[in-house]
C-alpha cells in the first residue's frame, strides 16, 4: 500500500476532491430544483432510460399528462401550459442526470484504481462505503419524490430532511477520506483534548440546524417573515403555538419551524465563536477555527439575506451552499482533533466507523 505521501495516491486524492465538488454542485442544483418547484415534474423513476428527455412533442405531451395527474398540478399549478412545464422539467432533469454523472465519476475511477492496486485495506473499504452510500442517497431521492405523487402537493419535509442529511453525510465521508490520505490518518473519536471533545458537539448542533433548514424548505416556511431580527415586529409570534401538540408545533408549524431555524442559528454561531476563542492558541487547528468562524458568519449573513428577500431563488441557493462551506470547515476541525490511527501492516488501517465502534466496546 502506498504511503500517504506517495505521489501514486495523488490521482486518488484528485478523484475524491472531484467527488466533493460534484456533491456540492448536486446540493446546489437540488436547491434550485426545490425553489423553482421543479422536483415533482418527472413522475417516474427510470435509472437508465430516464437519462433521455422527451424527444418529440408527443413525448412531451405524455410527460405533461402524467404530471397533470398528481396533486401538485391540481392544487398548485392548475392551468399550467406545456411551455411552463418544460421549464420546471429542465431543473429536475438536470438534477437527476447530474446524479447519474456522479455515479459514473465515482464508479469508473474506483474500478480503475482497484485494478491498479491503488485501493487497499481501509481505503478500499472506505471506497466501497462511499459507493454504497451514494447509491442510497439516490434511492432516498426517489423515496422523497414519491411522497408527493399521490396525496401531497409537495414532497414530505421529513423525507426531504433525510435525503439532504444523507447527501451531506456522503460529502463529509468523502472529504474526511481526502484528509486521511493527504495527512496522517485520524479516527473520528476525539483526541481527548477540549478542542476534540467540543468540536464533536458542534457537529451535533450543525446537524440539528441542517434538519430544521430542510423542514423550512419542505414546509415552504421561508417566506413566513421577511423581517430581521424580529419576525414581523415580534420576537416570538403567537402562531408559534398554533397547534395543541408540541410535536406538531416543532415539526409541522411553518411559523414555529421558521422561528426555531432562525434563532437556533444564534446558538450555533455562539458555540462556534466560543470554541474559536477558547482554542485560539491551539496550534493543531492550524487556523481551522478561524475558517470555521468565517463560515458560520457567512452562513448567518446568507440566511438573513434569504429572509429579507422572502427566499429569492439565488438567496436560497447561496444559503444552502453556505451549509456545505460550514460543514467543510467543521470537518477540517474534527479531523485535526481526531485520535491518531496509525497505518498498520500492509497499509491497512481501521475505518473511521470501525475505530469508533471499537472504542465504544472498550
Amino acid at each position: 500500500m502506498s504511503t500517504v505521501n506517495d505521489r501514486s495516491l495523488k490521482p486518488v486524492v484528485a478523484w475524491l476532491i472531484t467527488g466533493c465538488v460534484m456533491i456540492a454542485m448536486m446540493v446546489t442544483i437540488g436547491g434550485i430544483t426545490r425553489l423553482t418547484g421543479s422536483g415533482l415534474s418527472i413522475t417516474e423513476w427510470k435509472p437508465i432510460m430516464g437519462a433521455l428527455p422527451p424527444m418529440n412533442e408527443a413525448q412531451w405531451h405524455e410527460a405533461f399528462e402524467k404530471y397533470q395527474q398528481i396533486p401538485q398540478y391540481r392544487e398548485v399549478n392548475s392551468g399550467m401550459e406545456l411551455g411552463e412545464f418544460k421549464q420546471i422539467f429542465f431543473w429536475e432533469y438536470i438534477h437527476r442526470n447530474w446524479g447519474r454523472l456522479m455515479g459514473i465519476v465515482f464508479i469508473v475511477p474506483f474500478l480503475w484504481f482497484m485494478r491498479k492496486g491503488m485501493l487497499k485495506g481501509w481505503l478500499m473499504v472506505r471506497g466501497i462505503w462511499i459507493l454504497v452510500g451514494g447509491g442510497l442517497v439516490g434511492a432516498l431521492g426517489w423515496f422523497m419524490v414519491a411522497s408527493g405523487l399521490e396525496e401531497l402537493s409537495s414532497v414530505s419535509h421529513y423525507r426531504l430532511a433525510i435525503h439532504l442529511v444523507a447527501a451531506f453525510t456522503i460529502y463529509c465521508v468523502v472529504l474526511w477520506t481526502v484528509f486521511d490520505v493527504k495527512q496522517e490518518r485520524h479516527g473520528f473519536r476525539s483526541d481527548g483534548t477540549p478542542a476534540g471533545k467540543w468540536s464533536r458537539w458542534l457537529l451535533v448542533l450543525v446537524l440539528v440546524q441542517i434538519v430544521y433548514g430542510a423542514f423550512v424548505a419542505g414546509l415552504h416556511a421561508g417566506p413566513v417573515s421577511n423581517t430581521w431580527p424580529m419576525m414581523n415586529d415580534e420576537f416570538m409570534p403567537k402562531a408559534v403555538f398554533a397547534y395543541d401538540s408540541l410535536w406538531k408545533n416543532l415539526t409541522h408549524n411553518q411559523v414555529a419551524v421558521h422561528f426555531i431555524h432562525r434563532n437556533f442559528a444564534w446558538v450555533v454561531a455562539a458555540a462556534i465563536t466560543w470554541f474559536g476563542y477558547a482554542n485560539r492558541k491551539n496550534a493543531s487547528l492550524h487556523g481551522g477555527d478561524r475558517w470555521l468562524f468565517g463560515a458560520v458568519f457567512l452562513q448567518m449573513t446568507l440566511g438573513v439575506f434569504a429572509v429579507l428577500t422572502r427566499v429569492w431563488v439565488s438567496a436560497g441557493v447561496l444559503h444552502q451552499f453556505g451549509a456545505v462551506l460550514l460543514l467543510t470547515a467543521l470537518i477540517n476541525v474534527l479531523h485535526r482533533t481526531g485520535r491518531p490511527v496509525p497505518l498498520q501492516g500492509g497499509g491497512h488501517a481501521p475505518d473511521v466507523a470501525a475505530d469508533a465502534a471499537g472504542h465504544r466496546g472498550q
